[in-house]
């Protein structure tokens, strides 16, 4: 009788430790997923911000030249004034 006892027991501890196995391993897995998608993001604004800064630096070299164009005036527009 002793015996099935603590078979039983050990039984229930080994059930006991696959059901905690099993949710830690759910835990793991849903952080890596998690974890995927935030890499996901982090590429997708890094992204977002390498054609932003392109865009503003398009915008940068065209004010300056726009700056120089006022600045120096060239013939025609002179004639036209």
């Amino acid at each position: 009788m002793e015996i099935d006892e603590t078979s039983a027991i050990e039984l229930k501890k080994i059930r006991d430790l696959q059901a905690s196995f099993d949710k830690s391993m759910k835990v793991l897995e849903s952080h890596i997923a998690e974890s995927i998608t935030n890499k996901e993001k982090l590429d997708s604004i890094k992204r977002d911000l390498k054609e932003a800064n392109e865009k503003f630096l398009e915008a940068e070299r065209c004010l300056e030249d726009f700056k120089v164009d006022i600045q120096n005036p060239t013939e025609q527009d002179n004639k036209v004034k």
